[in-house]
C-alpha cells in the first residue's frame, strides 16, 4: 500500500469541501481551531430571509486563514420567536435548539478540535449558544467561545454609516451589499419597515422588519462605497479579535474542567481511538473528552 500524500497548508478553508484524508492530515496537528456560523431565517428589511447565515459564513470565509481555522458549515436554522411568523420566518424552540447546538460543537471535538468559535448571526441564539458553549467547555475540555459580530461591531457601524446599527439596518444592509449585493433589495424600502424596540413593549411578532434601538433609527445606507469599507474594516477587527483569543488560549494552556482531570487520573483519558481521546479500544470518541493541546514554540 502507498503512503498518502501530505500537504503542507489548505488552500480551502471550508469544512464541506474537503476530503476527509486531507482533514484527517490537517485536524488538529496543524489545525485545530473551527468556526461555526450560526443564524436563521426570517424576515429582513430588504434583504434576504438568509442574512444572518450568510454574514457569518462570509465572514468566517475571510478571517479563517488568519485565525488559522476551519469554517464548519453553518446552522441554519435560530430561535425566530419574535419573527417567525412573517413570511419566511423559522423557529426552533430554546430547548432543542441548545441541545443541537452543543451536539454540533461535541462532534467537532470528537474530530479533534480543541477550539470551537460560533459565528452568531441572530440575537435570538445568543443565550441558547452562550448555554451549549458552556456545557460542551465543561464536559469535554474543549474551548468554546460564542461571538455576536453586530455587537462588536457597532462602533465600525457608526464611523463608517453615520448610523447605528440595527437588526436588517445599516450595519447588516452594508455587510450584505459589499458580500452579496444580489440579496439586497433596494427598491423594495419604505420607511415604515422600520418599527423602534422599546424595552416596555413585547409584542409576538415584533410588527416591523428591520428594528432600531433606542430611538436611532437604522435605515439602509445603500452606498457600495461605503458598504465595501465597513466590511474590511469588520474582517480585520474581528479577525485581530479571533486571533488574540486563540493565541491567547494557546498561551495560557488554562486547567482542564475536573471531568477532565478525573478522566486523565483514572488512566482512561486519552487511551483509545484513533484521535487519541476516547475511553475505550478503538471508539474513537469515548467520554468525548478534548484531545489534548499541543504545546506551540
Amino acid at each position: 500500500m502507498s503512503p498518502r500524500k501530505t500537504r503542507s497548508k489548505p488552500t480551502e478553508r471550508r469544512l464541506a469541501r474537503l476530503n476527509w484524508m486531507e482533514m484527517g492530515e490537517w485536524v488538529p496537528g496543524e489545525i485545530d481551531t473551527v468556526l461555526v456560523p450560526v443564524g436563521t431565517l426570517e424576515a429582513h428589511g430588504i434583504l434576504s430571509l438568509g442574512t444572518d447565515n450568510e454574514i457569518p459564513s462570509r465572514l468566517g470565509e475571510a478571517v479563517a486563514a488568519r485565525v488559522n481555522a476551519l469554517v464548519a458549515p453553518a446552522i441554519p436554522y435560530g430561535v425566530t420567536a419574535s419573527l417567525g411568523a412573517l413570511a419566511g420566518g423559522t423557529h426552533i424552540p430554546t430547548a432543542p435548539f441548545t441541545e443541537y447546538a452543543a451536539a454540533v460543537f461535541t462532534t467537532l471535538t470528537h474530530q479533534g478540535f480543541r477550539n470551537v468559535i460560533a459565528l452568531n448571526g441572530h440575537g435570538g441564539n445568543t443565550a441558547a449558544l452562550s448555554d451549549a458553549a458552556r456545557r460542551v467547555h465543561e464536559q469535554t475540555g474543549a474551548y468554546v467561545a460564542v461571538f455576536d459580530w453586530w455587537r462588536e461591531c457597532q462602533a465600525i457601524a457608526e464611523a463608517t454609516l453615520g448610523v447605528p446599527g440595527g437588526h436588517a439596518g445599516a450595519d447588516e444592509t452594508a455587510a450584505m451589499l459589499a458580500i452579496a449585493p444580489e440579496q439586497v433589495f433596494a427598491d423594495l424600502w419604505d420607511p415604515s419597515l422600520a418599527f423602534e424596540h422599546r424595552p416596555s413593549l413585547t409584542a409576538y411578532p415584533t410588527p416591523g422588519s428591520l428594528i432600531y434601538y433606542a430611538g436611532k433609527r437604522s435605515d439602509p445606507v445603500l452606498s457600495p462605497k461605503k458598504a465595501r469599507e465597513f466590511w474590511e474594516r469588520v474582517v480585520e477587527h474581528v479577525g485581530e479579535l479571533l486571533e488574540d483569543l486563540v493565541v491567547r488560549w494557546d498561551r495560557e494552556g488554562y486547567p482542564a474542567p475536573r471531568s477532565r482531570k478525573a478522566a486523565r487520573a483514572s488512566g482512561n483519558g486519552g487511551a483509545g481511538g484513533a484521535n487519541g481521546h476516547g475511553s475505550g479500544p478503538g471508539t474513537g470518541h469515548g467520554t468525548g473528552h478534548a484531545p489534548p493541546r499541543r504545546t506551540r514554540k
